[in-house]
Order: structure tokens, then sequence, then C-alpha cells
């Protein structure tokens, strides 16, 4: 039998305590387990301590100054079952906090300390073992005890298990601790957030979640959420669940939400996993981000660049048709306005690979490097003893920066128009070839000419062609090298992308 008469001193150095302790109190009403809802966590330690000691009931006891209240129990009739608490007046723990220190009672009835107490008439306690339940501050909250109905001699074994049962009590008090803190941080988050388990039954949602959403809480826990997600987007949302958790890859998706007023606003959910030591998911954390006003802007931007798109191209059309009126007025500009009126039908083709798709945040380019070229090049093409005069060859690849596209396509033209004044297109045999590549992260072009008029060495006049050749290049970023063989031009092309 352990001295009740000697008082337990922590390591922190606080010796004894009283029930009306300020500080104590202070601590036990921060933690928020008073008057809170049962949780299995606690429940099942209270079993074990029936199982390990093979008692009747257990409890987990919190005591403030005026009563006890039982955080958990097992054994307890039904009236104290129900009412979770009693006064002061039926309090065997309140000693226990008291002294701070383990309470062994093998007969209360018979025992000066505890002989009036009403607990043994009311709640049946004769045999009692109790150990304090601290604070991660050193503070007694309260008791974990075993109780019998009749006299009972406990063993020092019988105080090793419950100490250390009242180890793991104190583990999850600091765990829900901790969980209170991550609660109040995420429900400060102006996002919406949640967590799964691994199997992705979603078990957590911030209070923005319940404030966006107008929904009780608890109400969507599981696969309820789905019910407020847009009847057109579920099966994609689903979908897109249910591979992530088959994967363990990142989870992300857009999607409507339906709001506490009923309105559907769209919403981007992510989720990711946190794993555990050997790989395994443990949890998933996710968020779902209101992006509604950024599709909306995003849609009246698809609206303003297709409108945007469909006048140049009628400006295009115009101001090629006024050259040409120009032209008929005047014949001596004609040959100036048929080659300003090509380099703004070259303009125009270009224009018309960069579109917008519907949703898009960036002009979407349509087609192919090899189709650009193939555009640009049509007007020259012509068979030669049955084989075409312009041949395009090597790498094609998806056109991805549609600010090269315009410049790339009045370079493109100008090498043909100066090929068809003066190269290999000036004559009947001549031919082009365009071989495109990549290497080292450059996008390469090479024109090679053939079959055209000697060339007797580097031109010496440079026409506007070639200013505008140049400040394409000094646009996009690009450099082009040229040779004048003896059977045409050879010119090479960079460029990033």
């Amino acid at each position: 039998m352990i001295d009740r008469t000697i008082p337990f001193e922590f390591a922190g150095g606080r010796v004894g305590s009283s029930i009306d302790d300020g500080e104590r109190l202070k601590v036990l009403s921060s933690l928020g387990l008073l008057d809170s809802p049962p949780e299995a966590r606690f429940d099942r330690l209270t079993r074990l301590l029936c199982r390990a000691l093979s008692a009747p009931v257990a409890l987990i006891s919190l005591v403030d100054d005026k009563r006890q209240f039982f955080k958990s129990q097992v054994g307890l009739s039904t009236f104290w079952a129900e009412a979770r608490q009693t006064p002061l007046t039926h309090s065997f723990c309140q000693h226990v906090v008291t002294s701070e220190r383990p309470l062994r009672i093998d007969d209360a009835r018979a025992d000066p300390l505890v002989r009036d107490n009403a607990a043994i008439a009311d709640l049946d306690v004769i045999a009692y073992l109790g150990a304090p339940i601290r604070s991660a501050t050193g503070h007694v909250l309260g008791s974990l005890c075993a109780i019998d109905n009749t006299p009972r001699a406990w063993s020092d074994e019988d105080e090793a298990a419950l100490l250390d049962i009242a180890s793991l009590v104190e583990e999850q008090i600091q765990f829900a601790e901790n969980e209170k803190r991550w609660r109040a941080f995420l429900d400060a988050i102006p996002q919406m957030v949640w967590s799964a388990l691994p199997d992705g039954y979603v078990d957590f949602y911030n209070r923005r979640w319940y404030e966006f959403t107008g929904l009780p809480v608890g109400s969507s826990d599981g696969e309820s959420w789905q019910d407020v997600v847009h009847v057109a987007d579920r099966d994609k949302t689903w979908a897109s669940w249910q591979a992530a958790l088959s994967t363990g890859q990142p989870y992300e998706v857009e999607y409507r939400l339906r709001d506490g007023s009923g309105v559907y606003r769209w919403a981007l959910g992510r989720a990711l996993p946190l794993r555990d030591h050997g790989g395994a998911i443990e949890r998933w954390f996710g968020t779902c981000t209101d992006i509604d006003d950024l599709k909306q802007l995003e849609s009246q931007r698809d609206v303003l660049r297709r409108e945007l798109g469909h006048r140049i191209q009628n400006i295009f059309t115009v101001v090629a048709g006024l050259i040409s009126a120009a032209a008929r007025v005047d014949p001596s500009a004609r040959e100036f306005a048929k080659s300003l009126s090509d380099r703004i039908v070259a303009l125009a083709v270009a224009n018309r690979y960069v579109q917008t798709d519907q949703g898009a945040p960036q002009p979407v380019l349509q087609g192919s490097l090899h189709d650009l070229i193939g555009t640009i090049m049509a007007p020259y093409r012509r068979p030669i003893d049955g084989t075409a005069n312009v041949i395009v060859e090597g790498e094609d690849r998806p056109l991805s920066r549609p600010e090269q596209v315009t410049a790339f396509a009045l370079i493109l033209h100008e090498l043909a128009t100066n090929s068809l004044k003066y190269g290999a297109l000036s004559v009947q045999d001549g031919t082009v070839t365009i071989a495109t590549g990549q290497e080292g992260g450059q996008s390469m072009l090479t024109w090679t000419e053939a079959g055209g008029p000697r060339i007797p060495g580097v031109p010496s006049r440079r026409g506007f062609g070639w200013k505008l050749i140049e400040m394409m290049l000094d646009q996009i970023g690009a450099r082009l090298e040229r040779r004048w063989e003896p059977g045409g031009l050879i010119a090479c092309m960079q460029m990033d992308g």
C-alpha cells in the first residue's frame, strides 16, 4: 500500500494541488473536453482497463471545482451513464487530483478518506484504484480509475497496468489538443479544406466548407459530398477521385459546387496523400478553391479573343482589298502592291493558326509545324515532271508558342518570295527542301534551294524582304545563318521551343 500522506512531486516542481486551483481549471477548460461527446479513442481505453484488471467499472474522470465529468465510462448504471457526471460529493477522483498521485482503496466503507462519500451508496463504489491524468503542462486534470462493487486488495501489478493505460489516456488528450489547434488553424484558412482516410472516406471538413455549402456539420462525410456537385460533373469528379485512390497520385479536378443559396460555382479540387515511412498512405488532405470568378473572366476573355480574331481577319481582307484597288488605279504600283498584299495574306494565314478554344486560359495553336509550312508554301508548289518543287521533311510537332507563329510565317513567306524572284522557285526545275527538327532544346529549320540560277557569290544588295526577316528574327529571339552556294541559298534557322 502506498502511503497517501506523502505528496507526489511532479518533475516540473509542482507539489500537491487543489480542486479550485485557478491555473489548473484554466488548463482543463481550454482543452474543451468537459461536456464533450463520447469518443471511441477514449472508450477503447476504459474497456481495455476493465479487461486488464477484471474490473466491472472504469472511468476517465475530469474534475473541476464543482463536479467530475466522465469523458468515458464503462459499467455504470444507466442513470449515471447517461448523466456522465456527478457532484464532488460523489467523487473519489478529487483525492487523486489533490494528492497528484495514485490512490488505492480496498474497501471504501472502512477507509477514513472516503467512508462518508455518497458514491458508496449511490454508485456502489467499494474498491477504487485511480491514477492521475495530467496535461502537457503537468496539471492534474482528473483520474483514470477502476472500480469494483466488492472489497478488493489491489496489487502493485494492477497499479502498474493502470499507470500504463493512464499514460495512453494522456497521449490521446494531447492528440486531441493538437487536433483542436489544427482545426482552428484550418478553420482560419479561406479555402475549403478536407481530409479522408486511405480508402477515400472523407471524415473532416473545415468551417469554410460548411459556410460555403450551408450543410449541417457532418452531413457530407463519407461519399455524401457528391450531393453538392453538379450532376453533370459527378461522374468526372468521382472517376478522378477513384483514380487517385487506386494509384496514389495527386488528385486534381474542376467541377461545379452548389453553395448555400443553391447557386453552382466552379471549384478546383485538389488532394495529396500523406504517407508513412514505408510509403503507405495514412491520410489524404485536400482543398476546394472557389474559382468561379476566374472561370467567368476566362469565358469573357474567350469571347473577346474569338471576336478579335474575327475582326483581325476582316481587317486583313479589307486592307488587301484597298491595296488591290489602289494598284488598279496606279499600274506602276502593281508590283509593290502585290508584294505587300502577299505579306498581308501570309499574316492572315498565320493568324488563323492561333485560335481560342472554349474555356482555354491561353490561345491554342491549331495544327502542326508542317501544316503551317504547307499552308504558307501552297502558292509556290507546282509539279516538276510529276514531283514536287517544295519538299517538307524532318520531325513534325504541334505548334506550341503562339507568339512565334506570325513572325515565323512572315520569315517563311519572305524566303519563298525571294526564291520566286531570284532563286530556285524562279525556274522550272528548281526545288526547295524545308527540313525541321530539334536539337538541344532548340527548334531547327533548314531551307535548301537546288536547281536555281547559279549564284556567283554573296549578293551585294539587301532588299526590304531581308530587313523584314531580320526584324522578325529579333522579335522571336531566333538566329538565321545564310550560305549562298552555287546551287542555291541554304538558310539555317534556330529558335527556342
